[in-house]
């Protein structure tokens, strides 16, 4: 059990970590991200009257360069609403709820929308795996568990992956969870919550979707977060089997034209712009140059894509 003072100390000494003996804090050793497996109950101490500090805390924790991943919580089987603690119930908290292997989210990943604190926050932000996960345990020894908690290191791990393949990523926090959230991949749940179900992103299930490490390390490299003039980004390209369409600045309904190099049309499709990401088999494509053009609201938009 922990208390409000004992979680601002620990983020304390994340922002500036201390020799063994406590002094001599030093800001250059900070982490780029942090990954937080707890909750502040009432029962440690945590009321709605005391959030204000925690969240203070955050928030300058972020403002540092540090992502700070938290776990959503396991309340989920008492339905919506059930992010109810801090600190995965604050803004600046990057949120983590869980899902299984078949990509069907956990029936334990606590959902929002936050309502402990009167903001009907949209949480959680990405979901990540987090059903029969095998871990390392005491003494050299492997077992599997599931939880958020098991999700939440999923997160923390691909932002190390993300700015490895970018050191310029590093810091920029704001950047790195557009990145998580736009590249992320809807997933199976039931329901809907706070006036959003399933079939719209981000909602108050899962969130943005299911983490996706590769498609956030290639936007990464490319600096999707910057994305074209258009608010359009294409990846991987090349690619070999599969190209995905991120359209997060798009509204209503859009279609997607595929032609090869001479003309010949390859594929087309519609779906509406809230999906924000829209991926496209190419396996049984030649090698080559690709057209494609995204039809929105009246405006037409043209890149190139290359099949390899």
């Amino acid at each position: 059990y922990g208390s409000p003072s004992s979680y601002i100390e620990c983020f304390e000494w994340f922002l500036a970590p201390t020799d063994l003996n406590g002094n001599n804090p030093n800001v250059t050793l900070s982490p780029h991200v942090i990954n937080n497996s707890w909750s502040c109950p009432e029962m440690e101490g945590c009321f709605p009257e005391t959030y204000n500090t925690m969240k203070m805390v955050v928030d300058r924790l972020k403002a540092a360069g540090i992502v700070v991943v938290v776990s959503a919580g396991n309340d989920g089987g008492q339905g919506c609403s059930s992010v109810n603690t801090p600190a995965a119930i604050f803004e600046n908290s990057f949120s983590i709820g869980a899902s299984n292997d078949q990509d069907v989210l956990a029936g334990f990943s606590s959902k929002g929308p936050v309502l402990i604190d009167g903001s009907q926050r949209m949480k959680p932000n990405v979901s990540a795996p987090g059903v029969g996960v095998r871990s390392c345990t005491p003494n050299g020894n492997y077992s599997s568990f599931s939880g958020t908690s098991m999700a939440g290191p999923h997160v923390a791990g691909v932002v190390a992956l993300m700015i490895s393949a970018n050191p310029d990523l590093a810091g920029q926090v704001e950047q790195i969870e557009t990145i998580l959230e736009r590249t992320s991949i809807p997933i199976s749940s039931e329901g809907e919550c706070g006036g959003t179900d399933i079939m719209e992103r981000p909602n108050h299930i899962f969130g943005w979707g299911r983490v996706d490490a590769f498609a956030a390390v290639q936007a990464a490299i490319n600096k999707a977060y910057n994305f074209n003039d258009h608010g359009i980004f294409v990846f991987p390209n090349p690619a070999r089997d599969h190209f995905s369409f991120l359209v997060p600045e798009m509204e209503g309904v859009l279609e997607i034209k595929i032609w090869d190099s001479s003309g010949r049309l390859m594929n087309q499709f519609k779906g509406t712009a809230e999906e924000k990401r829209f991926d496209l088999n190419i396996s049984n494509y030649q090698a080559g140059m690709f057209i494609y053009e995204i039809k929105n609201n009246g405006e037409k938009y043209r890149g190139k894509l290359l099949k390899l």
